[in-house]
């Protein structure tokens, strides 16, 4: 049959027009094929027939239809023959086709004498075109030329026009005509190419392809509503090596056809479809292709450089050389930071092949720029790109991993070059979108925004995605008809002005433009679908072990789906919908489950509702099978199921709010509710409720725990005890709680959260010896944890669980060689998976190549990894390339299918297989071998430290990889030295003795010794120091200094030793390094005298005079003794002080450290400036009495600090020219604080830095300057006057001929801007609502918009600093002119704030297209505001330097205050904030909790009169108000991860705010004043105006240390103030004591602020509240020491937590605070 098939159209009409002459050549060929006569003749009719109707053969035609026992009019009148014999008649040569039409069916059969020829032509119009495209397809040009007059006549005839037109060109309806029909058209051609009814004879798909081509010749633009149809079928064919050429031809057609508005988007696939299958053109095709690319490039070039940003690279095709210059030219102008953005871009298509060539290129890209990537991932300030990146990845990966593997890998390779980044510093977590139908469908815009939200989120995405065309049909089908259940048609066709506007314009509006082009065309289509085999009803449950994922998931849906469940619409739109879930992937069906379960449920019978319950229960409570694929395939149908229970819980919780609102009186419903609505609401949350109960909470945690997501674990086990404890078990209930809490331990251990076990362990009564060795475990005692294990296996030897955790104790503590002898006591039978996994790594890290091999000659399992990776070295030691190269790509391959959706949600979710892809980078680019092992070993040596870097706080994953290092360096192709071994010995040192685990440090240090390296003397003495040995310490290093253990450096350069100055004095970092350490030891010892110190420190300047570090601490220490003079008595302060002389000194050294690094700029600029603007000042008065009357001293004195700073300013004025601008800018409001100097010469130069920041930071920095000019003060308002008359001289100057032109044009745009927003600040709003007009209510002018000034937001005003070394100083760029966002236009709206001053939310457009909205704020100085930023912003950094406060995401919520003089300025809004009052108020609304202030003060103020009546506090109001917080945090963030997330970022950002506010004094912390952020849980503090313990002062004192109420306490969880609160207080206060000098520093320059008053007046005098700045300081300090009013010894950071904490809670505290602070809550 297949040999005849492309052939039937010449054979059937020779043997079937003699078939009465010669019937017996008729049955031979019916023989051949094993047929009867009647078979052939019903196989070939369509080729038959409408040749014998051209020939009026009516007896043919006549047996034929008996054949098939039909009439004749009724074979004639099927679809594909009547296509078939219309097409054959139109290419007649005729002057009436519509007339021969009517006589040729007529000569067949009267049966068509009543029949129109024109209504015939138009019931075909499709098909018929087709198979006339077809015809013009055959390469004979007389014929092709006939069909464009038959199409044409077809075209008239179907629209209307005479058919006298044909072939007439003047009113050309073919366009129109295929605007119409190229969906059906190409449905009919794309069913032949892709084989859609069975495979097809290549010559037909030839005609099929070469009749697209035409279509495009003939129709040009007209086709644009079948592009995706077209794009889908040429890119299948070109797919096909045998159908290539024709199908690139026809796309080539395409290309040239179409307009400039259609080609922008395919510029990009068909770059990537002509490199990604060049070798498979025919050089014809290849010259035509080249020949296409030129004419893009010479007649679209304005198209071209618009997406030239996305372009694939044509490089691979050499034919295309000359084209690819001029494209590189155009995107050499790109930074990489934008080439990132643009692989993102890429790789998020929907097309596959673009996404191919991305991956491949971006590969490439990554080997030469990964380094950006890493700096920009452990600098500070985080690009927003890293995310974004490594989000695209991660997502395409998993989109593809089943259908392209090689799509999968690649993605792996790029993420494995970017590296395992630190969760805890960048963001990946993926955007949830989902949509709640709280109706369940019986609401008409609940079913319209329901339709716009699957379509632009799934069904436009798959459609896209598509390449089989009838997948493409049913979704195409199932968009059509979703559209016109929607009557999307009816809303969007044009219309008058004066009509109104529906919603559903609206939303089609709102849809992007490339999903509104993709839908268009299914507005009026007409798809159809036949009626399936109806199914019999299903047996639920209907998962079985043997039923994989795809199957059940898509029979589950599609049984849901189809039961007869709800109002008539609803299951109109379910009948669509289940007519496309079984061919589709199977994302669609995941997607529907949610809604059909909920359906059934809540509309269904009591069948339906067992049904679902039932499969529910089947699917969590089946075992885990123990074949990896069984167990997978269980784990996916758990996740689906999880979604689907997250949905219902959603549904239940927004529907029981929705009904308490409706029942409520005076609340804002959206409507009136009948009793019958509210009957049937409450009947729908009762079944669903009956259903859920239905489901144990254990087993949905137990599965959780086995899926591994055990944030779903722990919250429903959580929700369990809620329950347990809200029942109040009796009699046992003690134990049954230690038992809830056993079973939480357990959980937690699972989950890479350090503090929850601690916290549950403090709950147990006691720990049990499987609780102990969890705990210690979980907090890094290895060491404890190896001692318990030894001992349970005396016991227990033969004990697989214990041997291997053993094991696991003895390698977490770097005990390698201990885990191989433990290994082979084991035995030689050891064949365990894990246990030899544990083997290998240690063979390897210890170099045992002999050892390796015999034991994973024991085990030929492949799915381990670390057994893989034994097998690549070992494959690398015997030089096996091949082998080596086979191992690393089954490793890609085998991490890449191991991500999946519910793994990726997170950058935490899925680190192990991060770290996996970072590891196999490694391997690749150090072994020499692979697409890396081409990179130069130089720059693979420098990327090593950035790649160790990005991995963050995780000490063991660094150890590991820092082994693997030393393995595979000893083996690779590269020769790397001895010395390079040595370093990842000295990095293992030194991580280990930060980790303390000394044993493991001492070993590295040998290690490194042995190899040569000079450093490892350093570290040795480092680890001495740390164990208490400080005297020894200090020998150590002094024996290995004087035995110049580090002078061979000075005699050779290596990339860490020696570097030349420019005055060629050879540099010794090392040599430096141990000096350095030596002087701080004596320093910290207190043995020594300051001379010798000082010398000692000025032993590691020398030695390495550009070194930061050195100079830092230098100063640090001529600081100390500057302080310590300070606190002498007058009669005891030298000269050396008084006169200025050790200010100098510090000043000095601290400008040196800023010259060769940005690292201690914080700690410096501040102390520079402020000890030479004291300095300045002191010169102006007259020296102090306290220093005595004689005359000689005074004058000698003053005349020293005159010329001490005339010194001072000169060394100053140097480094203004030497510094860049942007470190001046880090202390800028502290420079504009103290313009008004009363030293002229100190002015002037005060003048040269703010002049020389504004002019390299104008945008940024010209708000300060402006707010300067706008000053109440005449004096100040002068000075910046003066400051920016110097900006202008200074731009007029420079070499940039346009730069005084610009700036002059920003200042008067910024000075115009200034007083407008001035104006809206000082508007008058009394008496007017709250929604005003900017422009007619505040009088504001829209002229001044748009400005170059930044957008006064904290991202756009915040300089980012260089984070590698001084050679990127001056070259650094602290502001992006390419990144930052500048001012476009004032929105009208504004909101009045109903508080005392009225402030107004404004919103403005940046240039990024985005709104931000900033808080105008009238008569309130936001000076003090901007400076507790600052001090909050250092202790953010601070936290973000310490490991272990950076593993738990330690931070402050900072936002942007710009003042616009002393009484207004802007403020950063933030959104979706909610203030814990109003929290608290509504949940206590919900249960009808009443608040009753004047008898709770009463209560509160009889509870505190006597102890003995405190009762009433604790048993009576308490009580009344019961802890409901919890239950926001499960409303606002109803998955479980992005729950337990979002509460752990409570609990940690409460914590750290309630030290650092304790530390700073801030009162007044009612629920006004604590909000909270709905995105992520994290807390949000407000008003800092009562600071320095002014609440102390208030009429009733507020006597604790922060808010810490039993709401915000059963918010932590159930480890309550333990674990993570009480961990994360103490990291913060240990983080303030360890960074105290920095903290006053930056604090003293406030207090001592002219400008600004920090301590204000207070309502009482209190002697515990300090009023001046010395007073506030020393406060301040013993806060952060420890230090308890009354006691002279500071107690511990562990003691002060505990003492605060306790205050916090303490009952009589908090009964004793004023009624409006709301202790009760």
């Amino acid at each position: 049959m297949k040999l005849f098939a492309p052939y039937w159209r010449v054979i059937s009409i020779t043997v079937i027009q003699d078939f009465s002459r010669r019937p017996q050549t008729a049955q031979q060929i019916s023989d051949l094929l094993a047929m009867s006569v009647n078979e052939l003749l019903v196989l070939t009719q369509v080729h038959t027939i409408p040749h014998f109707v051209l020939r009026k053969n009516q007896g043919i035609i006549q047996r034929i239809a008996d054949a098939t026992g039909q009439t004749v009019i009724e074979l004639c009148r099927e679809h594909s023959n009547m296509a078939a014999i219309l097409s054959h008649i139109l290419m007649q040569a005729s002057p009436d086709a519509e007339g021969l039409v009517v006589g040729l069916l007529n000569s067949i059969s009267p049966d068509f004498r009543n029949v129109d020829g024109a209504e015939l032509l138009k019931s075909e119009p499709q098909a018929t075109a087709t198979e006339i495209l077809k015809i013009a397809g055959e390469r004979d040009e007389p014929k092709r030329a006939m069909t464009h007059d038959a199409l044409r006549f077809l075209a008239n005839v179907t629209h209307g026009k005479p058919s006298s037109s044909r072939g007439s060109r003047r009113h050309d309806t073919l366009g129109p005509f295929f605007h119409n029909h190229v969906l059906g058209i190409m449905a009919l051609l794309a069913d032949t190419i892709n084989d859609g009814k069975g495979p097809q004879p290549l010559l037909d798909k030839f005609r099929c392809l070469r009749a697209i081509r035409e279509m495009i010749t003939l129709a040009k633009s007209h086709v644009r509503s079948g592009l995706p149809q077209i794009c889908a079928c040429l890119r299948s064919a070109i797919e096909n090596a045998e159908l290539a050429d024709e199908g690139f031809q026809a796309w080539i057609e395409m290309m040239e056809s179409l307009s400039n508005d259609d080609l922008g988007p395919l510029i990009d696939p068909t770059f990537a479809l002509l490199v990604q299958f060049w070798e498979s053109f025919g050089l014809t095709v290849q010259i035509r292709a080249c020949d296409m690319v030129g004419n893009l490039l010479k007649h679209h070039s304005s198209i071209i450089k618009d997406v030239i940003h996305t372009l694939p690279s044509l490089e691979p095709v050499k034919l295309l050389s000359k084209y690819e210059g001029e494209l590189k030219a155009i995107k050499d102008t790109m930074d990489v930071k934008h080439h990132f953005e643009a692989f993102c871009e890429r790789c998020r298509s929907e097309n596959l092949i673009v996404v191919l060539r991305a991956l491949t290129e971006l590969a490439d890209y990554l080997e030469k720029e990964q380094s950006f990537l890493h700096e920009t991932a452990h600098s500070e300030q985080p690009d927003p790109v890293v995310n974004r990146l490594t989000r695209a990845l991660l997502d395409t990966s998993v989109l593809f991993s089943n259908s392209n593997s090689a799509i999968a890998i690649l993605c792996g390779r790029c993420l494995g070059m970017i590296g395992c980044l630190d969760p805890t510093r960048i963001e990946v977590v993926r955007e949830q979108k989902d949509h709640l139908v709280l109706s369940n469908f019986s609401k008409n815009e609940d079913i319209r925004n329901f339709i716009v939200f699957f379509m632009q989120e799934v069904l436009v995405k798959s459609f896209l995605s598509a390449t089989n065309s009838r997948n493409q049909g049913f979704l195409a089908y199932a968009m059509q008809e979703l559209l016109a259940i929607g009557d999307f048609e009816s809303s969007i066709r044009p219309r008058s002005r004066e009509a109104p506007v529906d919603a559903n314009y609206y939303r089609w509006q709102n849809l992007p433009e490339s999903i509104r082009a993709v839908l268009t065309p299914f507005l009026r289509s007409k798809y159809f679908v036949t009626a399936g085999v109806p199914q019999a009803p299903r047996q639920y449950p209907i998962h079985t072990v043997s039923t994989s994922h795809g199957q059940w998931l898509r029979t589950l849906t599609f049984d849901l789906l189809k039961k007869n469940a709800g109002e008539a619409m609803l299951r109109q739109i379910f009948d669509v919908l289940s007519r496309i879930i079984r061919l589709q992937d199977a994302s669609i069906a995941n997607f529907l489950l949610p809604y059909a379960a909920l359906n059934a449920v809540v509309e269904g019978d009591d069948q339906d509702k067992q049904d679902v319950a039932q499969e529910i229960l089947g699917v969590l409570s089946q075992p885990l099978p123990e074949t990896t694929s069984a167990k997978n395939n269980l784990i996916s149908c758990s996740q689906s199921i999880f979604e689907v229970l997250d949905y219902l819980s959603r549904w239940m919780q927004e529907k029981k709010k929705e009904v308490l609102n409706l029942r409520t009186p005076g609340t804002r419903a959206s409507r009136i509710p009948s009793e019958a609505d509210l009957d049937r609401d409450a009947m729908q949350i009762s079944s669903l409720d009956a259903v859920l109960s239905r489901i144990p909470a254990d087993i949905i945690s137990q599965r959780a725990v086995e899926c591994k997501s055990y944030a779903r674990a722990l919250f429903h086990w959580e929700q369990y005890i809620r329950q347990q404890e809200q029942r109040s078990i009796a009699g046992d209930q003690s134990q049954k709680k230690e038992s809830f809490y056993e079973r939480l331990q357990d959980i937690y251990a699972q989950i890479d959260e350090p503090d929850g076990i601690e916290g549950i362990s403090a709950h147990l009564s006691s720990l049990g010896i499987e609780q102990q060795i969890l705990q210690d475990k979980k907090t890094g005692r290895w060491s404890a944890a190896q001692s318990w294990y030894e001992t349970l296996l005396i016991e227990r030897p033969d004990n697989l669980d214990l041997q291997q955790n053993l094991l696991l104790s003895l390698k977490e503590s770097g005990q390698y060689d201990a885990v191989l002898n433990q290994i082979d006591a084991f035995g030689p039978s050891v064949h365990d998976t894990r246990t030899l996994s544990f083997a290998a790594e240690a063979s390897w890290v210890t170099g045992r190549w002999g050892k390796l091999s015999a034991y994973l000659d024991r085990c030929q399992a492949t799915g381990d990894f670390n057994l893989g990776v034994g097998r690549s070295l070992l494959a690398l030691h015997k030089d096996d390339t091949a082998g080596f190269q086979d191992v690393i790509e089954i490793l890609q391959t085998m991490t890449a299918k191991g991500l999946s959706q519910t793994s990726t949600a997170s950058l935490q979710e899925c680190r192990e297989s991060m770290l996996r892809f970072h590891i196999l980078s490694e391997l690749e680019v150090l072994s020499g071998i692979g697409r890396q092992g081409g990179t130069e070993k130089a720059t693979v040596l420098s990327s090593l430290k950035q790649r160790l870097e990005v991995l963050g706080p995780f000490v063991s994953d660094k150890q590991y990889i820092l082994g693997l290092r030393r393995a595979i360096m000893q083996l690779s192709k590269r020769d790397f030295s001895k010395l390079d071994v040595a370093a990842a010995w000295m990095a293992s040192a030194k991580l280990a003795r930060k980790a303390g685990f000394s044993q493991q440090a001492f070993h590295a240090v040998l290690q490194a010794s042995r190899l040569g390296d000079a450093s490892a003397k350093i570290e040795y003495s480092r680890l001495l120091w740390n164990e208490g040995s400080h005297r020894k310490a200090i020998q150590s290093l002094e024996g290995a200094i004087m035995a110049n253990a580090f002078q061979s450096y000075d005699s050779f350069a290596t990339e860490e030793s020696t570097v030349t100055n420019e005055s060629g004095r050879m540099q010794n970092p090392p040599k430096a390094r141990a000096h350095l350490l030596l002087a701080k030891w004596i320093d910290k010892a207190g043995q020594t005298q300051s001379d010798a110190i000082v010398a000692q420190y000025m032993k590691a300047v020398d030695a390495h005079n550009r070194w930061e570090r050195g100079h830092y601490h230098l100063g640090k220490h001529y600081n100390k003794i500057l302080e310590s003079e300070k606190n002498k008595p007058p009669s005891k302060q030298n000269q050396y002080f008084l006169s200025g002389e050790a200010a100098k000194l510090v000043i000095e050294n601290y400008l040196r450290s800023i010259a060769f690094g940005a690292k201690y700029i914080y700690q410096t600029m501040p102390r520079v400036l402020t000890l030479w603007l004291d300095l300045g000042a002191d010169t102006e008065k007259p020296l102090d009495p306290k220093y005595g009357n004689e005359e000689a001293f005074r004058s000698q004195t003053m005349a020293n600090r005159r010329k001490i700073l005339n010194a001072t300013n000169g060394a100053l004025k140097k480094y203004i020219d030497r510094l860049p601008a942007w470190a001046f800018y880090t202390a800028l409001p502290q420079l504009v604080a103290r313009i008004c100097h009363p030293n002229q010469k100190v002015f002037v130069l005060l003048v040269e830095i703010i002049a020389k920041v504004v002019m390299q930071h104008t945008a940024q920095s010209l708000w300060t300057l402006l707010a300067m000019v706008k000053s109440s003060s005449k004096d100040r308002a002068n000075r910046g006057v003066a400051c920016m008359t110097r900006t202008l001289d200074l731009a007029r100057k420079s070499k940039m001929d346009t730069a005084g032109a610009e700036l002059k044009t920003l200042v008067s745009q910024g000075q115009k801007l200034s007083d407008q927003l001035l104006h809206v600040c000082e508007g008058d709003t009394q008496g007017k609502p709250a929604n005003l007009s900017i422009t007619k209510d505040l009088g504001f002018n829209h002229k001044t918009a748009p400005s170059k000034l930044a957008m006064p937001i904290e991202k756009c005003l915040t300089a980012s600093l260089p984070t590698v070394d001084n050679r990127q100083m001056k070259q650094h760029k602290a502001f992006n002119p390419n990144d930052y966002i500048h001012i476009s236009a004032f929105l009208d709206d504004v909101l009045v704030l109903n508080s005392l001053q009225r402030p107004r939310k404004i919103s403005i457009r940046g240039s990024d297209g985005h709104v931000y909205a900033l808080l105008c704020k009238p008569k309130d100085d936001l000076r003090k505001d901007q400076r507790l930023m600052e001090f909050n912003t250092m202790i953010n950094r601070a936290l973000k330097k310490d490991g272990e406060s950076s593993q738990r995401r330690l931070y402050i919520k900072t936002y942007a205050v710009t003042p616009l003089n002393e009484e207004c300025g802007l403020i950063e809004w933030i959104d979706n904030l909610k203030t814990l009052r109003e929290i608290l108020l509504n949940s206590y609304k919900q249960k009808s909790v009443s608040i009753n202030y004047s008898e709770l003060r009463t209560q509160l103020t009889e509870s505190i009169s006597a102890p003995n009546k405190l009762h009433i506090f604790t048993k009576q109001i308490i009580p009344h108000f019961p802890p409901v917080f919890h239950e926001w945090f499960v409303e606002m963030f109803p998955e479980p991860g992005s729950w337990f997330t979002a509460r752990l970022r409570y609990t940690r950002s409460c914590a750290v705010m309630s030290i650092v506010g304790h530390v700073l004094g801030l009162g007044d912390r009612h629920g006004e004043n604590i909000l909270f952020e709905e995105g992520n849980g994290g807390t949000f503090h407000v008003d800092f105006n009562c600071l320095f313990d002014k609440g102390l002062t208030f009429e009733k004192p507020e006597l604790v240390p922060f808010r810490l109420t039993h709401n915000m306490v059963d918010a932590f969880g159930a480890y309550k103030c333990e674990g993570p609160f009480r961990k994360s207080c103490e990291l913060t206060n240990r983080i303030l004591r360890q960074h105290e000098d920095t903290l006053m520093t930056i604090l003293e320059t406030f207090l001592y602020d002219p400008t600004t008053d920090f301590i204000g007046k207070k309502k009482k005098q209190n002697p515990k509240v300090p009023d001046t700045p010395e007073g506030v300081l020393e406060s301040v300090r013993n806060k952060v020491q420890g230090m308890v009013p009354g006691e002279s010894v500071p107690l511990s950071v562990e003691g002060y937590v505990d003492l605060l904490i306790q205050e916090a809670t303490d009952p009589f505290k908090l009964a004793s605070m004023y009624i409006g602070w709301c202790a009760f809550f």
